[in-house]
């Protein structure tokens, strides 16, 4: 089967009809200029290549004119579909997950335009053990791939890492997919020796590679995918009109907090111990400063490319994710980006 071919769908269930509240409640589009109801859900448990969002909340949020933190305003979870299942009961303002999640959202009828970056690039990688060293043998029957569910942030990422690798088939034709939706839950497989390849992160990898026979990365986001926007922030169009200087204010926290990460390896380490829940080696986490340095995981400047999203919705597409063309202008709202930049840039209170 082609890429093109594939048709699956994410699976949001029967939440794929409901609609983003703006009623009364914590989702209501009338927000105190504070942000004190503001609500935002995570697709994932922050990692360590994820922290400017939770850092930039508690770190900046009151420069900018904020009463906001993470314990207050931040519901995490280990799946894409609770995430987008949470926003669309109404239940968060703001939806940070994957991009493809927010893209099949998109093409559901939800009128979601993504307003800040999230992460761009990431440390992901395609590990392999027990002699699986080559993305092809991810189609041999007896290999067990751990990967995330269709619209997952794991899912196209594996399909990035194919197509950069030069491999023709999707993920769909991997026969023996083992579903586990968190990076986090691959990873303890991996290193359990449950699983022949995964899509992890590098610094998980490095984290399990002791106990795994024979592992080794066959393929890199970085080197192997450029473009790739692996997750993002996003808001119905709506709340955005009514409520873009909170919303312009709110993703300059993110800004910010790249930026200030991105040029101190020290309070980057200090940060990843205050959010990351098993935090990487003191190794690891110098190897991701440096890919952190060199590729653009943090696109302070507000990123996002028209160049970048198209990248994403031809990914998307070809995965079978989406299945109605879909114009990457459509996807970003610039003026809450553009003032959101502008403001992070203005020196803080």
């Amino acid at each position: 089967m082609s890429r093109k071919s594939r048709m699956c769908r994410i699976a949001i269930g029967t939440v794929a009809a409901v609609t983003f509240s703006t009623g009364a409640g914590p989702a209501s589009a009338q927000e105190p200029s504070t942000g004190e109801s503001l609500r935002i859900v995570l697709g994932s448990q922050p990692q360590a290549s994820q922290i400017p969002l939770v850092y930039g909340i508690d770190h900046f949020g009151s420069g900018l004119g904020l009463t906001i933190g993470v314990e207050q305003n931040v519901m995490k979870f280990d799946s894409h579909t609770d995430a987008v299942k949470t926003a669309l009961d109404g239940n968060a303002q703001v939806l940070a997950t994957s991009l493809s999640a927010i893209l099949d959202a998109r093409e559901q009828g939800q009128d979601l335009k993504v307003f800040c970056p999230y992460v761009s690039m990431d440390d992901f990688v395609l590990a392999g053990a027990n002699g699986v060293a080559t993305a092809g043998q991810l189609f041999d029957p007896s290999t067990r791939v751990g990967i995330d569910s269709p619209g997952g942030a794991g899912a196209i990422v594996l399909n990035a890492l194919l197509a950069g690798t030069g491999e023709p088939r999707d993920v769909d034709e991997i026969p023996n997919q083992k579903i586990i939706e968190s990076s986090s839950g691959r990873t303890a497989a991996f290193a359990a020796g449950e699983l022949d390849a995964a899509v992890i992160h590098d610094t998980q990898y490095d984290s399990a590679q002791a106990s795994v026979n024979r592992p080794v990365e066959i393929a890199t986001l970085y080197d192997n995918a450029p473009g790739f926007i692996k997750v993002a922030q996003a808001a119905r169009a709506d709340w955005l009109a009514q409520n873009r200087e909170l919303a312009a204010r709110y993703c300059a926290t993110t800004l910010q907090a790249m930026k200030a990460l991105k040029n101190d390896f020290n309070l980057f380490r200090s940060a990843v111990g205050e959010y990351v829940v098993e935090p990487p080696s003191e190794e690891s986490l110098r190897e991701l400063f440096a890919l952190i340095e060199k590729y653009p995981f943090w696109t302070e400047d507000g990123g996002l490319s028209d160049g970048s999203m198209k990248f994403m919705i031809d990914m998307a597409t070809e995965s079978g994710v989406l299945t109605q063309p879909m114009n990457a202008a459509d996807v970003v709202d610039r003026a809450t980006l553009n003032r959101a930049v502008e403001l992070a840039n203005q020196p803080t209170r």
